[in-house]
């Protein structure tokens, strides 16, 4: 296939920039484009969870966060929000 010269930079660079070949690039993005094949259906009804499953994994999502201190209402104050305005 022939591009023109300003297509094929614009491909170098792109492919150069993720760190792949223009082949490897544009296999990447050709796959990106395509609709989902036969072959990909049952993984993605693996990934499937029930109710329970997913509250599961939310709440383990959820508790991954770092506990913080909670702001007392005081510091919410238009007072200590704008000390310079009173």
């Amino acid at each position: 296939m022939d591009l023109r010269p300003e297509i094929a930079q614009g491909l170098e660079t792109l492919a150069s920039a993720c760190g792949l070949s223009v082949e490897d690039y544009l296999q990447q993005l050709v796959a990106r484009e395509l609709p989902p094949t036969a072959a990909d259906a049952p993984a993605a009804k693996r990934q499937r969870l029930d109710s329970s499953q997913w509250v599961h994994q939310f709440e383990e999502w959820a508790d991954s966060f770092p506990t913080v201190q909670i702001i007392p209402d005081e510091a919410l104050s238009r007072e200590n929000l704008y000390p310079d305005r009173l």
